[in-house]
């Protein structure tokens, strides 16, 4: 009996001074770290898409246009939407170089995707990528191989870079 009573009086000794409160983070206390957790979500890669091409303008015979189709990946891998601005820049391509890059041919205007419904325009769910049609004010030659550079600005400032080599459709 009296060992059970020892017992007892060691359990409740135990309840009283480990407390009623839990460890637990309750809604209130910021989440030291959060930054960092959020980070891996955020753009941390981009990619030219395969579908990208070079056609002929609809509307003018003499000029061509680009669509480009571009993922921005996260930490994961995963294809994602995000705020941020978009350049793109078009150059001759050159064979045999360790720089396959020439001399730059066209540049677009940036393209500010900060704002979610002008984000959400350029944005493709069912392709779950963004797709960009960007009209050239020259025809690009039958034959010519150009290399495509696309840079994405993130808000936090960082810049992101993707290069692909483009060809004209065959007629």
């Amino acid at each position: 009996m009296k060992t059970a009573q020892v017992a007892i009086s060691v359990v409740v000794t135990l309840l009283i001074s480990a407390g009623c409160e839990s460890e637990g983070l309750s809604q209130s206390e910021p989440v030291v770290g959060g930054g960092d957790v959020l980070s891996a979500y955020a753009a941390s890669k981009i990619r030219i898409v395969g579908l990208s091409e070079i056609t002929d303008a609809l509307d003018d015979e003499r000029t061509s246009r680009v669509k480009v189709y571009v993922d921005l990946l996260d930490s994961f891998g995963n294809r994602i939407k995000s705020p941020g601005v978009f350049r793109f820049e078009l150059y001759e391509f050159m064979p045999r170089s360790s720089e396959p890059k020439g001399k730059r041919i066209f540049i677009r205007e940036d393209i500010d995707l900060t704002d979610a419904t002008r984000n959400n325009s350029y944005w493709r769910d069912f392709l779950r990528t963004y797709q960009f049609d960007l009209d050239l004010n020259f025809k690009v030659k039958a034959n010519a191989t150009l290399m495509l550079e696309v840079t994405f600005t993130t808000p936090t400032g960082k810049r992101l870079r993707g290069l692909f080599q483009l060809e004209p459709e065959q007629q």
